[in-house]
C-alpha cells in the first residue's frame, strides 16, 4: 500500500529549495517523502486508530458534490500526546470517534496512523493505512537514538521489507541520515546482501543508489570487480539492463573500493568521448560521482579527480559541467584552455562562455584578468551576463554574522568548497563564483538560529527562502532572455 502524498505545490517548492541547504546525507539518495519519525515529530499527537465507519459510497464517486468524504476512527493506541488525546475526549468508555477526510473505500476495522495538531480540538491528518507489523515498527521509533549508527541499524533490517510501507520509510531514513552515520554502520552491513540487491533488476534505482553507497563503505576488492562488470555491461542478462540505473552511485562505489586506479576505467568508459557515442546521462553520472569523490572521500587524491574532470574540457558542449568544479577546487592550470573554449564557442555551445568568465574572475593569477579583457572584446554581452549572475548569486549567498566569531563553519559558502568548513580564502573565492546547484548534496546551512531567539531564527529562514525563490526566478528570466537573444541572432 502506497503512502499518500500530502504535499501542496508550495510545499514541493520549499522541498526543492531546501535541497540547496540540506544535511550531508546519503550523497546519491533522495527521500521519497517525510519519514514516519519526521511526521510524528512535527505533530502534537499521533495515534493508531481503527476505522469504525467509512464514508458513504456515493461520496467517493468522482462526480460527488459537497464536502469531502470523511471516515470515523476509534483510537486504539496513542503514540504521542496522550494528554492532548484524552483532553479532546478521544479516550475512555465515552470516547468520541475521530472524524477526518478519507478519500478511498477501506474495510471497517482497518488500522491507520493519524496525526493531529492545533489542540485542544485537534485537527487530524489524512489517515495512513498500516499493517500489524507496521504498528510494531511505529511503536519502536520513539525509543531509537535521534541519530547515529544504532538508529540506522534498526532501519537496515527493513530495507527491501515485504511491507512496502516499511521498506520505503527505512530507505527514507537512510536518505536523510548524515553520511558519517552510514559509514559508522560499516561493521554491521552485509556486503553480500547489498550486492544481491544491486544486481536485482527489480530494485528501484533510488534504492540501488543507496545500496551502492553502502557497499562502497563495507565492500571488498572482489565486490569492486563485480561492479566493474556492471559498469561495462558485461555478463548481464537481457533482463538485467536496469541494473546499471543509479550509475553515479555505482561509479563512486567502484572507485571507492578500487582506489585511485579505478578512475582509469571511469575515464575510458564515460569521460573520454573521442570517437565514441557515450550517452550524456552516463557522462553526467560520472561527473556527479567525481564530485562526491572530491568532497566526501579521502580514497582518491583530489588532484586525480581533477585530472578526470579536465577530460571534459575537450568536449566543447560538455565543458560547462566541470568548469565551476575546477574553480571551486582552485585548479588554475587551464586558463589558456578555457580562453580557447570561449574564443571558439559556436551557437551550439555558446553557453560555455559565462562559466569560463566566472572561472577567470575567480582565478588569482594575473594573466586571468588580461584574458578577461581580451575576451570582452569578442563577446561583451557574455562577460556582462557572467558578472551579473555572479554578483546576484553572491548577494544571495548566506554569510556569517559579523558579531558571531564562531558561527556555523558552513555559513557563507557552498559546502563543496571544503567539507570541513571553509577557510577565509575559500570564502573569498566563493564570493567570486556563482554557486552550482546540482544533484549533489551540500552542507546544512539551515541551522542559523540563536539559542535565545526563535523569532530571529524564523525570520532568518524566511529571508533565506525569499532569497532562494528570487534566485530561482532570476535564473528563469535570464535563461528565457538568453534564449531569445540567441534566436534573434542572424
Amino acid at each position: 500500500m502506497r503512502r499518500p502524498r500530502r504535499y501542496s505545490v508550495f510545499v514541493l517548492l520549499l522541498a526543492l529549495l531546501g535541497q540547496v541547504g540540506r544535511v550531508e546525507a546519503c550523497p546519491f539518495c533522495s527521500a521519497v517523502s517525510l519519514t514516519f519519525a519526521q511526521e510524528i515529530a512535527q505533530s502534537q499527537a499521533a495515534v493508531i486508530a481503527r476505522l469504525v465507519e467509512g464514508p458513504p459510497a456515493a461520496a467517493l464517486s468522482p462526480r460527488a458534490e459537497g464536502p469531502l468524504p470523511k471516515g470515523k476512527f476509534a483510537v486504539v493506541e496513542v503514540l504521542k500526546g496522550s494528554g492532548l488525546v484524552e483532553e479532546a475526549g478521544l479516550l475512555g468508555g465515552e470516547a468520541k470517534p475521530i472524524e477526518t477526510i478519507l478519500l478511498e473505500e477501506k474495510p471497517v476495522g482497518s488500522l491507520f496512523l493519524l496525526m493531529g495538531v492545533e489542540p485542544p480540538n485537534l485537527v487530524w491528518s489524512s489517515p495512513i493505512g498500516v499493517s500489524d507489523r507496521a504498528v510494531e515498527y511505529l511503536r519502536k521509533l520513539g525509543d531509537l537514538p535521534e541519530k547515529g549508527a544504532d538508529r540506522l541499524a534498526f532501519f537496515q533490517k527493513h530495507l527491501e521489507d515485504t511491507d512496502e510501507t516499511l521498506a520505503r520509510d527505512a530507505y527514507d531514513e537512510f536518505a536523510v541520515a548524515p553520511y558519517e552515520d552510514v559509514r559508522a554502520l560499516e561493521s554491521r552491513m552485509d556486503p553480500t546482501q547489498l550486492l544481491a540487491w544491486i544486481e536485482n533488476p527489480k530494485v528501484q534505482a533510488n534504492r540501488r543508489r543507496l545500496y551502492a553507497t553502502m557497499l562502497g563503505v563495507c565492500g571488498t576488492k572482489a565486490d569492486a570487480e563485480r561492479i566493474a562488470e556492471i559498469l561495462k555491461g558485461e555478463n548481464l542478462q537481457p533482463e538485467q539492463a536496469d541494473v546499471r540505473s543509479g550509475l553515479d552511485a555505482l561509479i563512486a562505489c567502484y572507485v571507492t573500493l578500487r582506489g585511485p586506479e579505478g578512475l582509469d576505467l571511469i575515464d575510458r568508459l564515460f569521460l573520454d568521448r573521442k570517437g565514441r557515442d557515450v550517452p550524456f546521462t552516463e557522462t553526467y553520472a560520472a561527473v556527479m560521482a567525481l564530485r562526491f569523490l572530491g568532497e566526501e572521500s579521502d580514497i582518491v587524491p583530489r588532484a586525480r579527480v581533477l585530472q578526470s574532470l579536465r577530460i571534459l574540457l575537450d568536449e566543447p558542449k560538455l565543458a560547462d559541467l566541470v568548469i565551476a568544479d575546477l574553480a571551486r577546487w582552485e585548479d588554475w592550470s587551464v586558463v589558456d584552455r578555457l580562453a580557447e573554449l570561449f574564443e571558439k564557442a559556436e551557437a551550439d555551445n555558446i553557453f560555455v562562455r559565462e562559466p569560463v568568465v566566472n572561472y577567470l574572475r575567480a582565478c588569482p593569477l594575473p594573466e586571468a584578468a588580461a584574458v578577461i579583457t581580451r575576451l570582452e572584446k569578442i563577446d561583451p554581452e557574455a562577460v556582462r551576463r557572467a558578472a551579473t549572475l555572479a554578483g546576484f548569486a553572491g548577494a544571495l549567498a548566506p554569510t556569517k554574522p559579523a558579531n558571531d566569531p564562531e558561527g556555523d563553519p558552513g555559513e557563507g559558502v557552498p559546502s563543496t568548497l571544503s567539507p570541513a568548513g571553509p577557510s577565509p580564502d575559500d570564502a573569498a573565492l566563493a564570493a567570486r563564483i556563482a554557486p552550482v546547484i546540482g544533484d549533489e548534496g551540500v552542507d546544512d546551512a539551515s541551522d542559523q538560529s540563536q539559542p535565545d531567539s526563535s523569532a530571529t531564527a524564523a525570520a532568518g529562514e524566511r529571508i533565506k527562502l525569499v532569497k532562494w525563490a528570487a534566485w530561482a526566478a532570476f535564473v528563469v528570466v535570464v535563461a528565457v532572455a538568453a534564449r531569445s537573444a540567441f534566436r534573434s541572432r542572424p
